[in-house]
């Protein structure tokens, strides 16, 4: 979250945003969200998740189209923490300071807990199950309609940490933006139809689900956009995927496995041919530029967590001489 909008939440609009959902800004607990201001409430006995954002990172009809979607998986049977009405009985609620606003939007918590990544990464059902979600999101994705005059959610394209590539990253990385250039604009090529291209979650990882009971929910579809299926597979790959510095042959041995569970699953609910499986290494070198733009976006250098330093210098190598974040078999 960029500091200026940090500035911006007083404690009139969080008193205002959370009594719209019957909260007490008192009884709020801050889980620290990165792009949004995110806290836990409880209503009636149950606990509930309040995220606030400014209208500078998604609009009025991005959010609705994003509660549009999550509505429509919930309602088909997928585990997704579904959406709350305010006391109102609306879903999105305003709350308007100076030029700008604040959106408000309330979602059930998820059942149970954030996995450890170690007891994940063993957990051949776990992995199954998570692939088996996506892939019921992506056959969805298949026959799902905006409703008639309402927003579309954003193109892959239309990202911020895209746009504004150049922006984030210094010019010191000139070789890097222009191969990103480059690379972005041959993506772009690639082709686009029902069976390959539609809505995604788009930020599928181990901090947007919660498991419970042997049971997997979903959460935060705050990324949600049009994109090619194959980017909600080669996300969670990513972040399964073990650092360089952990070893080569344990970093390829653990991500073939993962991505091997995770496709069982996913083939049980929707199908994808053998082409895109082929073109996973693209968009792992997307998320690759996704992460590095917001690294530099919004990190502070003099105080990176290993895993960011080591990140950082990874891509730019990766990126500099054309070298693929992963060299397992994708079929």
């Amino acid at each position: 979250m960029e500091k200026e909008i940090k500035t911006l939440l007083n404690d009139d609009i969080l008193t205002e945003s959370a009594s719209k959902y019957g909260f007490h800004k008192n009884d709020l607990i801050d889980l620290k969200g990165f792009q949004n201001f995110v806290y836990e409430a409880n209503k009636n006995t149950k606990s509930c998740i309040l995220r606030i954002a400014h209208s500078s990172h998604r609009s009025l009809n991005l959010t609705e189209a994003e509660l549009d979607w999550i509505t429509y998986l919930f309602n088909h049977g997928v585990n997704v923490a579904a959406p709350i009405r305010s006391l109102e009985g609306s879903l999105v609620n305003i709350t308007h300071h100076e030029d700008s606003y604040f959106i408000a939007t309330a979602f059930k918590k998820a059942p149970g807990s954030k996995p450890h990544y170690q007891i994940f990464m063993e957990d051949k059902n776990l992995i199954q199950k998570l692939g088996r979600t996506t892939g019921k999101i992506h056959m969805l994705s298949k026959k799902y309609k905006a409703k008639k005059g309402s927003a579309r959610r954003s193109d892959w394209k239309d990202n911020n940490y895209l746009i504004k590539f150049a922006e984030y990253v210094p010019e010191s990385y000139a070789n890097v933006i222009e191969k990103t250039k480059q690379f972005l604009f041959e993506l772009m090529l690639l082709p686009q139809d029902r069976d390959s291209y539609g809505l995604i979650h788009g930020d599928i990882h181990l901090n947007n689900f919660h498991v419970h009971k042997d049971d997997l929910t979903l959460f935060d579809f705050d990324e949600c956009e049009y994109n090619w299926f194959v980017a909600d597979i080669a996300n969670p790959l990513f972040y399964a995927t073990p650092l360089k510095s952990d070893g080569i042959e344990l970093r390829n041995r653990s991500a073939k496995r993962f991505f091997d569970y995770f496709m069982e699953g996913y083939f049980q609910e929707n199908s994808l041919e053998t082409y895109w499986l082929n073109k996973i290494p693209l968009f792992l070198r997307l998320r690759e530029i996704l992460v590095y733009s917001g690294a530099f976006r919004s990190l502070d250098f003099n105080n990176l967590h290993p895993w960011s330093k080591e990140m950082i210098k990874t891509t730019t190598i990766n990126i500099e001489n054309d070298l693929q974040f992963l060299d397992i078999q994708f079929t």
